[in-house]
């Protein structure tokens, strides 16, 4: 075509560098109108219909395509594929300029055409990924724009890779090893991405921490419940309703304690310490077990029956298996785990007596209050046993 242009409407210029380069100016702009006119033609017919069909679908992904303009923005090859054949037509016979500015309208052409293509997917994952954010169940729907985000840079690069490649007229393997030399100083850029984008990752797939996860990470004495995990930040709520926000690998370098676990194992573990005076603790007397009997009828019975020689016992004993039965007939407690008392070394402020229990109410403020009516009954009891509280003086 641009041989005919050349001949029949620039006849008068006799320069022929000078007459390809026009004549591709004038086939360029026919060529342009007939590639917006053939994009106004499906805009119109086609993707209007098709639109209109999608966006009164039952489906609710069909409506999410056809709000996202996926198939509005595919339409826009059939515009490349216009200058892609259009290209041709810049040949004149014999003139090697007309043959390089065919090529870089046919690169151009090609490079639009790949980059309206991963446009368009990158619209399709979105529609995909609100689709699933809609239909889910799951509490970690936040984590997912996550890795939504990481697929459409990923599409993003392998387009870099491939337009390289094409334009340089190299494999894309040979691109990528020339960017080799890049390599240190992306990742010396990009390290906290690259990092919360690998936490991220092991987070969701082995389930380690996911969103409406309560933990605690004692490095940094945070506790609270996780709002939102992304690329390059957890978001966690603290319990005075606070927001703490650190980076993601926060989640793989450091000890993390996730507490949401016990709420599956119907078993939440208190351990708290009471310190006695050594000094208060002495044999059981006569006087004692006296006493005991009017109070404590039932246990006092059991010892004498399950310890013949009680008088070899001393009153932190008693106490010690007091607890214990307080613990045992607790039904708040659960008896499947290992409900103890146990004496802790001595320290030069008292004897410390640890009561460990599991209740089954996991949540802080019914774990806490049944974890006080025991500490609470056992101080109560702890005179009637003769036993004094240590007093740390100063």
């Amino acid at each position: 075509m641009n041989d005919l242009v050349s001949t029949s409407l620039l006849g008068w210029i006799t320069d022929a560098n000078l007459k390809a380069i026009f004549g591709a100016i004038i086939v360029l702009i026919l060529i342009s109108f007939v590639a917006l006119g053939v994009d106004y033609l499906i805009r119109k017919t086609i993707i209007y219909f098709l639109n209109l069909k999608l966006k009164h679908s039952n489906s609710r992904f069909a409506r999410l395509i056809s709000d996202y303009h996926v198939l509005n923005s595919t339409a826009l090859l059939v515009s490349g594929l216009v200058f892609v054949f259009g290209s041709f037509m810049l040949v004149v016979n014999g003139n090697s300029l007309s043959l390089k500015i065919a090529k870089t309208v046919l690169i151009s052409a090609n490079l639009f055409n790949l980059y309206i293509l991963t446009f368009s997917l990158n619209r399709f994952i979105f529609a995909l990924h609100d689709y699933y954010q809609l239909t889910s169940k799951r509490n970690d729907k936040s984590s997912w724009h996550s890795y939504i985000k990481i697929v459409s840079f990923f599409t993003w690069i392998i387009m870099a890779v491939l337009a390289a490649a094409y334009i340089f007229d190299q494999p894309p393997v040979t691109v990528i090893t020339g960017l080799g030399a890049l390599s240190a100083i992306v990742l010396l850029i990009f390290r906290d991405t690259i990092l919360g984008i690998v936490a991220s990752l092991q987070a969701n797939a082995t389930s380690m921490v996911r969103v409406g996860d309560w933990i605690s990470i004692p490095k940094y004495n945070l506790e609270g419940t996780v709002e939102e995990i992304s690329i390059n930040s957890v978001r966690l709520r603290n319990f005075d309703n606070s927001v703490t926000t650190l980076p993601t690998y926060t989640l793989t370098t450091e000890a993390v304690k996730n507490w949401e676990y016990m709420s599956y194992s119907e078993g939440r573990r208190f351990r708290q310490e009471i310190c006695l005076d050594p000094q208060s603790i002495h044999f059981v007397s006569p006087s004692l077990l006296t006493n005991l009997r009017t109070s404590y009828p039932n246990f006092i019975h059991q010892i004498e029956n399950e310890q013949p020689n009680w008088q070899d016992l001393t009153n932190l004993s008693l106490f010690r298996l007091f607890l214990l039965n307080l613990l045992k007939s607790n039904p708040n407690l659960n008896q499947e785990y290992a409900n103890a008392v146990r004496i802790n070394p001595l320290l030069n402020y008292g004897l410390p007596l640890e009561i460990t229990g599991f209740t089954f109410e996991t949540s802080s403020a019914g774990h806490e209050h049944l974890k006080s009516l025991v500490i609470e009954q056992a101080y109560a009891a702890m005179s009637l046993f003769e036993l004094k509280p240590s007093q740390i003086t100063t």
